[in-house]
């Protein structure tokens, strides 16, 4: 059964605004900026806020510790006796920016600031130091082994073979100037804070006499029709003047103009560099050998059936019959009793979980024989050998090859993860990118001015080499001014130092370029603009009483004619779960009043649809009854956010919180100039 829309999907009937690829663009920036602000008004959002020292690690930003050079250390908020300092806050602001710059690379400081990003960190540095400082008066505790395990856990901090490895969590601190202290004091926040808060946001149940209106609406069917109003039926032959080419050109260059572009350089190191340090010598390859005998010695697979009795006496009898002729599951059924089949058993292994008496005896018989009965783990064991398969053992000679490439492939790591530790190394001693790539002996690429997608600006017949898929995003994160970064291209195989040479910034085509294309706008929009004037007179005709054959017949214009549309909410939002495009004249249903007509376009402006609602059917719940206890597990999902906010409001009026508005003011101030 398909999951039941969400409690949002219902209201989920937005389209996006009529216009040019322009306001495509800027649709985009608006969605991204409401998501922002969403996010930062979540509870669960700002806990994550909190936890900065943790993200520096794992996101890999360097400390923010120097933003603006001048930083007093003011206090921005007292909680319970302790200080937030402008530094603190600040460090912690500059990580949510870069982190969140990783994702969208085209976030400045000025986008983040009008998102509310400044905001959104201070309330979450201030709420979680606020529930930290009330868990400690109730008496809460994070004990050192906990910390301790989730240190130990944090993918950043495991080596080239993957496990834990203190030498790269003391590389990643030293690179981020993060001490033990203060991550531990971070981590037994995060965690003291997750102890408070999940209980106190378990989910409420909510009413069913509350879920069933929503549930109503979500199977509650719209049917109506659709019309047409294709922009090619508007095309105006007549070309453009040179004066309406240059006016529009003008009007959107910002629709011409080319995104920034990067030259970035970098040098690969993997296998290669390391290839001497890898090859295992013949003492390493002996002690491998030795150490993992029981691997290449001699062994024995059986694959057994068996049958379990309470006594032995039951268990002569099966036996009996089984070496009498009868097959064992059938001696085994007459007793009322079952038997099992085993493939593939070592002795080690069946003697396990049978018992050593068991396996000793099964491993004595021949295969087709019946061993037993035998007193084993769980009863009397009678046992047939089905099969025998004998692995003769493996001398040094012959495994050595096998070996010597396991431990190739080790060492490989392990020398790679050393040979990345010292390039991390000499980039947090300062280290410039040429002379961390002449002292390793690296060989530097550098690329030609490429777009964020890869696609260089001025060599079209340049082919991008297979790694720079992996150094794109990092590459289009960092300036000309940041230090250089070791880059994963391979995992465990390969990496890349990574630095930006130049950036080109957004540059205006020239007119003799892309002026097909502003001649091919200019052609639209007229097109746009006359299928508009037909369509906002078919819907006031419509609205009017007319039917909408008739508005058709009466625009004046050879269009298509009508077509039926009709669609439940339920049936769109799984369309929606399962990543499928809802035609816009579906979605202008559930905006509507019967008798009610609607102008939408089309997703890719080919066409303009006029959408009218005829009839709408109330959802019968009697056809989908699980619909309202999942609905309830929604609105109870919903209300989780708002449990913890509340919790927070009351966490903070029984501690001593108090901010200081001027100093938070200059903060922000402070942040906002770094990035201009």
């Amino acid at each position: 059964m398909s999951r039941p829309a969400t409690i949002p999907a219902i209201a989920a009937t937005g389209r996006r605004p009529y216009g040019s690829a322009t306001t495509s663009r800027f649709q985009t920036e608006r969605l991204m900026i409401s998501f922002f602000r969403r996010a930062l008004s979540s509870w669960i959002i700002l806990g994550i806020l909190a936890l900065v020292l943790v993200a520096f690690i794992i996101t890999g930003v360097e400390s923010p510790g120097s933003i603006g050079g001048t930083s007093n250390g003011a206090t921005v908020a007292k909680i319970d006796g302790g200080k937030v300092s402008t530094n603190d806050l600040l460090r912690r602001v500059q990580n949510q920016f870069d982190a969140l710059r990783r994702e969208r690379p085209e976030l400045d400081h000025k986008s983040f600031l009008a998102a509310g990003g400044f905001e959104g960190v201070t309330n979450g540095l201030i709420d979680a130091r606020a529930i930290d400082a009330w868990g400690k008066e109730q008496g809460f505790a994070i004990g050192k082994r906990l910390i301790d395990a989730q240190i130990a856990g944090m993918d950043a901090f495991r080596g080239i073979t993957g496990a834990f490895d203190e030498t790269v969590m003391r590389n990643r601190l030293a690179q981020a100037r993060i001490s033990e202290r203060e991550l531990r004091a971070d981590i037994a926040g995060e965690l003291m804070r997750n102890q408070i808060l999940t209980p106190a946001v378990a989910l409420a149940p909510t009413p069913a006499k509350l879920a069933r209106p929503y549930a109503t609406l979500l199977l509650e069917e719209r049917i109506g029709q659709v019309g047409i109003i294709p922009l090619a039926a508007f095309i105006d032959p007549r070309q453009p003047t040179e004066a309406e080419i240059a006016a529009a050109y003008k009007a959107n260059i910002a629709a011409f103009t080319r995104p920034e572009a990067r030259v970035l350089r970098y040098a690969l190191f993997g296998a290669e560099q390391v290839a001497a340090a890898a090859a295992p010598t013949e003492a390493e390859i002996a002690t491998y050998y030795r150490e993992n005998a029981d691997s290449y010695a001699a062994r024995e697979m059986r694959g057994l059936t068996q049958v379990v009795t309470p006594n032995e006496t039951l268990a002569r009898s099966i036996a009996a019959a089984a070496r009498g002729g009868q097959t064992l599951a059938a001696a085994a059924a007459k007793a009322g009793l079952e038997a099992s089949t085993l493939t593939g058993q070592s002795k080690a292994a069946y003697g396990g979980s049978a018992g050593a008496a068991v396996a000793d005896q099964a491993f004595a018989a021949a295969a087709g024989s019946v061993a037993g009965p035998a007193k084993g783990s769980f009863g009397w064991y009678v046992v047939k050998v089905d099969a025998v398969t004998a692995t003769p053992g493996r001398p040094l000679a012959e495994a050595k090859p096998e070996i010597a490439a396991l431990l190739t492939r080790q060492k490989a790591q392990e020398a790679l993860s050393e040979l990345a530790g010292k390039v991390e190394d000499a980039i947090a001693d300062g280290a410039s990118f040429a002379e961390v790539a002449a002292n390793n002996k690296l060989t530097v690429v550098e690329t030609p001015a490429l777009l964020a997608g890869g696609q260089p600006i001025d060599r079209p017949d340049w082919k991008a080499p297979p790694e720079l898929g992996a150094l794109l995003k990092s590459g289009f994160a960092g300036s000309p001014d940041d230090r250089p970064t070791v880059e994963t291209v391979v995992a465990d195989q390969q990496y890349a130092l990574l630095g930006v040479a130049k950036v080109i910034p957004p540059t205006p085509l020239p007119l003799a370029q892309v002026r097909p294309m502003v001649i091919r706008d200019i052609v639209t929009k007229r097109a746009a603009e006359r299928a508009k004037a037909i369509g906002d007179k078919m819907v006031a005709a419509i609205d009017r009483g007319v039917p909408l054959a008739k508005a058709i017949a009466d625009s004046g214009v050879a269009l298509p004619p009508a077509r039926p549309a009709r669609a439940r909410q339920i049936d769109i939002a799984r369309a929606q779960q399962s990543g499928a495009q809802i035609p816009e004249p579906v979605r202008a249903l559930f905006a509507l009043q019967k008798g009610k007509a609607k102008l939408v376009p089309s997703a890719q402006g080919e066409a303009l649809f006029v959408t009218v609602l005829d009839q709408v059917v109330p959802g019968d719940l009697a056809k989908a009854p699980g619909l309202v206890g999942a609905t309830q597990e929604e609105l109870a999902r919903a209300s989780k956010a708002e449990l913890g906010d509340q919790f927070i409001r009351a966490v903070s009026l029984d501690v001593d919180v108090k901010r200081y508005p001027e100093a938070i003011a200059a903060a922000k101030r402070q942040f906002g100039s770094t990035g201009q």
